[in-house]
């Protein structure tokens, strides 16, 4: 029988158990470490390809950007564009009345 910390009695196929599981717990422990390592490198590289990616479609999203002012200077002037052509639809009306009227004469 052996002692532990606290002054208890522990049979010594009850310390090899314990033992026989620390061990476990270590080895159990070493491989989790392990794959966090591994995870963290690939986290990483994931990290560096969408940092990639960011780069890569910066240019895009500022050409549609751009775009979209494009369409709305567009849509200004289809907006403007109606009324003009009722004041050079008048104007041709007048100019035909006037040619017209001159004609007759």
């Amino acid at each position: 029988m052996i002692q532990d910390d606290f002054g208890n009695l522990v049979d010594l196929t009850t310390a090899a158990t314990i033992h026989a599981r620390l061990d476990d717990g270590d080895q159990r422990l070493s491989r989790v470490e392990a794959e966090q390592i591994a995870l963290r490198r690939e986290l990483e590289a994931n990290t560096l390809a969408t940092q990639a990616v960011k780069a890569d479609t910066a240019e895009l999203v500022e050409l549609f950007q751009s775009f979209k002012g494009a369409i709305k200077v567009l849509n200004w002037l289809g907006k403007l564009a109606k009324p003009m052509a009722y004041i050079v639809g008048c104007g041709t009306a007048c100019v035909g009345f006037w040619a017209t009227l001159k004609g007759q004469k």
